[in-house]
């Protein structure tokens, strides 16, 4: 009963917020590397009335400096961490949430924090997608075997980590049509529906994969539809970490500056919109988003689709030369 008035510090607070919102999810894993990284700036043992303003500001200006550290061995990629990521691990996924569960659920007096004012300037949405040339050379610069998880990518938005699923646990086929159950959410599993072209290759890919499974020991066996043939005929397993590195290397070879999963990302999100003529709703789908806010990260308008909007808005003489044009774009990725 002693420890009734005791003041709350962090990292009691944090402890109780993980395990309520945070323990058992997808994310759990990615949430306890920012906990991390937010008790290496602000001590565990700090009374959690006493973190404002002042706190944050030195927690954050002390993680602008610290360099990225990236592979198992953690090593110094020479880059430091952009005010996004800054945000996120300091502010939106960590002590913003978490001193906001204390004062509503655990009772604890906390600071008024200008969280607005407190954050760091972030980039505004720029338009990404990719051209075709540059998709081409993207392509031409890695081995064969990543080329249809880059394919896949581009057209279904997934995470890099969403791309390599389970195909035993995440694969819904049926007559209607191939899903896959990628990860879940709070209003339900987000599910990527593969046109029919992709159902049939994927169905391929899992089918060599299960046959060569036959007979082997759990730890040898296939367990997502990405793999590489040897020159024995046997199968040997694309692991994400091997399909980011040759892109990262195959993007600098061809010149082009991208960050790969996360501009595919938005290239499948942007290409969805300008080929369904807006339909955000599709995108929203795509993506896996719970709000269309978030959403509109993604999916960007360019200049030329605006003018093109506004052409046809107006019945200008350019709007039937983009109608032809949008057709043989569309003939051209179908």
């Amino acid at each position: 009963m002693g420890d009734l008035h005791k003041p709350l510090t962090l990292e009691e607070a944090t402890d109780l917020w993980f395990a309520a919102r945070k323990a058992g999810r997808k994310d759990a894993l990615n949430t306890a590397r920012r906990i991390k990284i937010l008790l290496r700036h602000i001590p565990g043992a700090t009374p959690l009335a006493e973190i404002g303003a002042r706190t944050i500001t030195e927690a954050m200006n002390a993680r602008r400096f610290e360099p990225i550290l990236r592979g198992k061995n953690r090593k110094d990629t020479g880059k430091l961490p952009t005010n996004s990521t800054i945000n996120r691990d300091l502010i939106d996924s960590t002590l913003r949430p978490i001193i906001r569960y204390a004062s509503r659920n655990l009772e604890a007096k906390v600071k008024d924090i200008p969280w607005s004012d407190l954050r760091l300037s972030e980039p505004r949405g720029v338009v990404i997608w990719f051209t075709d040339e540059q998709i081409d050379a993207w392509a031409a610069h890695m081995p064969h075997w990543h080329r249809p998880v880059l394919r896949f990518m581009l057209r279904y938005g997934v995470r890099l980590r969403e791309a390599f699923f389970d195909f035993d646990e995440a694969i819904h086929d049926s007559p209607a049509g191939m899903d896959i159950y990628t990860r879940d959410r709070k209003n339900g599993p987000h599910v990527v529906a593969l046109l029919d072209e992709d159902a049939r290759e994927m169905r391929a890919r899992i089918g060599r994969a299960r046959a060569f499974n036959v007979g082997r020991p759990a730890p040898d066996q296939l367990t997502t539809p990405w793999f590489r043939e040897m020159k024995d005929g046997s199968l040997r397993p694309i692991h994400w970490r091997g399909f980011q590195s040759a892109s990262d290397l195959a993007l600098d070879r061809a010149g082009i500056n991208a960050r790969p999963a996360h501009d595919a990302r938005h290239h499948a999100g942007t290409m969805l919109l300008r080929l369904s003529k807006g339909d955000l709703a599709s995108v929203k789908e795509l993506l896996g988003h719970e709000a269309i806010q978030s959403t509109m990260r993604y999916a960007h308008t360019s200049r030329d689709d605006l003018r093109t909007a506004l052409r046809h808005a107006y019945a200008t003489p350019e709007a039937s030369e983009d109608e032809n044009a949008n057709e043989n774009n569309d003939k051209k990725t179908a």
